[in-house]
């Protein structure tokens, strides 16, 4: 098979000998055979997308062979796109929902351990930050903004047609000296080079079909299949080298010995001081910091017949981390498999995905207070002191002191705690569908997804952290289960040659079993077992364990119509029970509809200069189910403090931690979407503008109860908030010929979030603040008539002469009932109080953007992504706590940038205006270039040698590490930024080779 222009071998061209079953696909060379042709006139035709149908007569003689050369047109018309949507494909044009679609190869570029980073800076509407720059790291992912306050707000993940658990898949870890840092992403189980499509479902009218797991949006994920006909092996490798984007800069041993000395001169520090100087020149983030490698493997093969294809992969990642002692691991396999029986008429496909993932974590802080982990003790480490001293012979870690130390070598936690950890993770389905007739068909859809985790913890005696314990050892298993049942029926007559209809019923089951175990061992006599031997410990801690099972059943139908190719309609009902809410309120339905028109069809438009213009308005009902099993009712647990005799034992007892709640149901949003498509010069240049609302009512927030009552509060269903939003495309195919192409886009989006009612409450304070002298403190407020990310505190004016804090003072009156009823200015206050409060920054971007760009010119090829948050404010938690010379006082190092500041020596942090930054910011993403050429040797076999390049340049007026960080400080906290792990800046090297 051949290019009529080019002579150009065409792989994967449909060879059919009409009349018959006998049929197959052309090789990467071109060739093709059929077996078992009756002898005689046959006439064979060919298709292939891109290319003219073609027919030709072959004459088979009797046991013998015949050779047949076809010559294919292209054409310029392509064939409609095809898009994967909720249970079942759409042709693009008659989708009326907001719906985006990336390619998988498009935007697998650089290293991406997931597909979360897949999506990044890709989509409008879609806001994607990484918790921090660890290995394998989570991410918040928000499709046209958070829909509640307390519940989850992540997407659903649907794979090859099955929902799966986005939760945590290992325990969370131990924290020192304050909160453990963010769980790893559970998506690491899936190699981002077996994608083929991703798809997103953004407004209601799209995710409806999905019912209540579809309320914060739907990430449909297809993965790679294979070719009849055509049998192809491709190879992927590259190599990745990685360093710190970015630095805190602390003082050096020589600037911070100068330091004390001059305080000690000076008579404002006491001449004991001296004595906990040392001799050395320890930089302790470059002692933590190193430049880090990233090994990747794919295999992958793919093959078949006219009636089973199928492709198996397998894949091996290797990340090191830009911090010592930690990293991530990823063996992967996985099995795709089609197979078509009984005349066409059945369809069996089967997905199989298996993976262990190795965690290899650093103890570093999500929240901390006077003490920390690895980062905290990065900062305020003596750096006049070296990593190691060696007495007697033996080398050891430096430390202020023998025993528990709150103060501690970093380098030492980072490389003597040992906290490692395994995921084996299973995800498979098997698909059944049938023809019963030419416009009915049944389908039925059974899909496990299985994860068991296993979190090992040591602190070592020998290190300042596990000393106060002699050693303190944890294991903790974790299982996740979730079984899903789909059944389809789809009905579509063929009506007319104008109308189309096509009508999906559906039921599904999902059963979800989650568990935890863990025991924990204490006073060890030695290090040499590490967390292999629990029960070496002389001190056994009770074992913890817990099981939560729930179920959710579905009943759905959606009905697609369209008139002339032009007018287009559909609508989407489902109800569903969940056992998670209270007995009265476990069902809901859930409908939407939505519309479009294809304006450029009409007559009166042609000529108005646009190839395309359609019109699309949808409107529709979601519910929010992601709260935990067993919250409508009261829930018992064992404690100590309910211990009582019964004859000569003590026995303990349950005390109730939950109250009930039997009318807790579902949250609740409305939302609407209004879009306009358009294409000009035949879709040279195309775009769309969409316009929507999100009101979402009965918010599930935890409130107080009246007294007597079991427990203080309660899960209720309280308050209201509203998301809004504008989301713009572009898109240009700037130059389109054989051997060169460039195309180039943009997404943008605006948008905004309001909370209208908190169930009577004025406020709810929220995002704790981390740090030394900053307990009880709270840097955001949750208010009616203001965002989510409201940060209220003092607003700060300067420092005066003696080094004291200026803040703005304000008077307040109140009516009787304690309303505000104004607040003016008065003058300054360097003590300032509740009355000096106010709005003082705003964490989420006035816009965000996303900027990328392809170019083909010959054998070589480019892509870039830029990407950028504009307007949005940051608290820099870290420069807080740590930009302060009084750290000395305590003999601890400090941010050099206080050096330049004017503040007293004795003068304390305090949380306000001054430390909320401007966290603009515009990344280059990616840039990646590559040179496609032939085997030497061979006939088609291709290569490709790339370079890429991630986190090449970041533009910000952001002090700290990153301005793009997430820290978990409290109920819906954002924009907060305290001692995150700092992102990498990689380059990487690779080659793909496809035989």
């Amino acid at each position: 098979m051949v290019d009529s222009a080019t002579a150009g071998v065409l792989a994967n061209a449909s060879v059919q000998v009409v009349g018959t079953q006998i049929g197959t696909y052309t090789r990467n060379d071109g060739g093709f055979l059929l077996p078992a042709v009756p002898a005689g006139q046959q006439r064979l035709r060919v298709t292939r997308i891109g290319y003219s149908a073609k027919e030709v007569s072959v004459t088979v003689t009797a046991n013998g062979q015949a050779s047949v050369e076809v010559p294919l047109t292209a054409i310029a018309a392509q064939l409609t796109a095809i898009v994967t949507t909720g249970y079942g494909q759409q042709r693009k044009e008659a989708i009326t929902g907001a719906v985006a679609t990336i390619k998988g190869d498009d935007a697998n570029v650089g290293v991406q351990p997931n597909a979360t980073g897949l999506l990044t800076g890709r989509v409008a509407g879609v806001n994607v930050i990484a918790n921090n720059g660890e290995p394998g790291g989570g991410a918040q992912i928000r499709i046209r903004g958070g829909t509640s306050i307390s519940a989850s707000n992540d997407p659903l993940y649907v794979i090859d047609g099955v929902p799966i658990q986005n939760d945590q898949t290992e325990a969370s870890g131990i924290g020192i000296g304050g909160g453990p840092a963010l769980a790893r992403n559970p998506l690491n189980m899936l190699n981002p080079s077996d994608i083929a499509n991703i798809t997103v479902l953004k407004d209601a009218s799209a995710t409806a079909i999905y019912g209540s797991r579809g309320a914060n949006g739907v990430v449909l994920i297809e993965t790679k299949r294979g070719a009849g006909g055509v049998s192809t092996m491709e190879y992927e490798t590259f190599v990745a080298a990685s360093a710190p984007s970015n630095r805190l800069d602390v003082l050096s041993g020589n600037e911070y010995r100068d330091f004390v000395r001059g305080l000690v001169t000076a008579g404002r520090l006491q001449q004991s001081a001296l004595a906990n100087l040392g001799s050395a020149n320890t930089d302790w983030e470059d002692a933590l910091m190193r430049n880090s490698s990233t090994i990747n493997h794919n295999l992958a093969f793919s093959g078949g017949t006219a009636t089973t294809q199928y492709r198996a992969s397998v894949n091996f990642l290797d990340q090191n981390g830009v911090v010592i002692s930690n990293g991530f691991r990823r063996f992967q396999g996985r099995l795709n498999a089609n197979h078509t029986a009984v005349d066409g008429k059945l369809r069996m496909n089967f997905n199989l995905t298996s993976s262990k993932v190795d965690n290899d974590y650093l103890p570093f802080e999500n929240t901390g207070g006077f003490e920390g982990g690895v980062f905290t003790n990065m900062v305020i480490f003596n750096p006049t002191q070296p990593i190691r001293t060696t007495t007697g012979g033996q080398s050891a870690f430096y430390e202020i002191g023998p025993g528990r130390q709150s103060v501690r070598n970093p380098v030492g936690v980072a490389e003597q705690v040992a906290d490692d950890a395994t995921t084996n993770r299973t995800l498979g389905n098997l698909q059944a569908t049938y023809s019963v007739t030419s416009f009915l068909t049944a389908s039925v859809n059974v899909g496990t997804d299985r994860t068991s985790g296993v979190r090992r913890t040591y602190l070592p005696r020998a290190s300042a952290v596990g000393a106060e314990w002699n050693g303190r050892a944890r294991q903790v298993n974790r299982n996740l289960s979730n079984n899903t049942l789909q059944t389809l029926l789809t009905f579509a007559p063929r009506i007319s040659d104008t109308q189309e209809l096509e009508v999906v019923g559906g039921y599904e089951y999902s059963d979800f079993d989650n568990g935890e175990f863990g025991a924990e061992g204490r006073n060890f006599l030695t290090d040499a077992f590490s967390y292999n031997n629990l029960g070496g410990g002389a001190t056994l801690e009770a074992p913890f364990s817990f099981r939560e099972q729930s179920r959710l059943v579905s009943f759905f139908g959606k009905a697609n119509y369209s008139f002339k190719d032009r007018y287009f309609l559909t609508g989407v009902i489902r109800r569903d029970g969940s056992s998670r809410f209270g007995a009265g309120n476990k069902w809901a339905v859930f409908p939407a509809f939505s519309v479009g028109w294809k304006v450029s069809d009409e007559s009166w438009m042609q000529g108005k200069g646009f190839s395309n213009l359609r019109l699309r308005a949808g409107y529709g009902l979601q519910g929010n189910q992601a709260v935990s099993p067993y919250s409508s009712l009261i829930l018992l647990e064992p404690n100590n403090g309910a211990r009582y005799p019964f004859g000569n034992d003590v026995v303990t007892g349950v005390v109730p931690t939950r109250n009930e709640n039997p009318n807790l149901k579902w949250e609740q949003t409305a939302q609407y979407n209004i879009a306009a498509e358009y294409g000009f010069k035949d879709n040279k240049y195309t775009g769309s503008i969409e316009y929507y609302r999100k009101n979402t009512t009965d918010l599930l927030l935890t409130v107080a109860v009246p007294q007597p009552a079991l427990v203080p509060t309660r899960l209720e269903n309280v308050g209201s908030l509203h998301n809004t939003g504008v989301e713009f495309t572009f898109d240009a195919n700037l130059i389109e010929k054989k051997d060169r192409s460039f195309n180039t886009g943009i997404v943008a989006s605006i948008e905004r979030n309001q909370v209208d009612d908190l169930g009577g409450r004025s406020f709810i304070t929220t995002s704790g603040i981390s740090g030394q002298g900053q307990s009880g403190n709270t840097a955001q407020r949750i208010i009616p008539g203001r965002p989510l990310g409201t940060f209220w505190g003092p607003e700060f004016v300067n420092v005066d002469a003696q080094g004291k804090q200026v803040f703005n003072n304000y008077r307040v009156t109140r009516d009787a009932n304690g309303q505000i009823t104004s607040r003016t200015r008065d003058g300054t206050t360097t003590s300032p109080d509740g009355d000096d409060f106010g709005v003082i920054g705003d964490a989420n971007p006035a816009f965000s953007l996303g900027w990328n760009g392809r170019l083909r010119w010959g054998k070589f090829d480019m892509s870039y992504l830029w990407r950028g948050e504009f307007g949005r404010d940051v608290f820099n938690n870290t420069a807080l706590v740590y930009s302060t010379q009084s750290a000395v006082l305590q003999g601890r190092n400090f941010l050099r940038s206080a050096l330049s500041q004017t503040d007293g020596l004795t003068e304390p942090a305090i949380y306000s205006s001054r430390w909320i930054e401007d966290g603009t910011f515009f990344r280059l993403q990616n840039v990646t270039v590559g040179y496609t050429f032939k085997i030497p040797g061979t006939r088609a076999n291709t290569a490709r040698f790339y370079v890429s390049g991630d986190n090449l340049l970041l533009v910000t007026p952001y002090t700290g590490y990153d301005p793009e960080v997430f820290v978990d400080a409290g109920l819906a906290s954002r924009g907060v930024d305290y001692l995150v792990y700092p992102r990498a800046r990689t380059l990487t090297s690779g080659l793909r080779v496809q035989f």
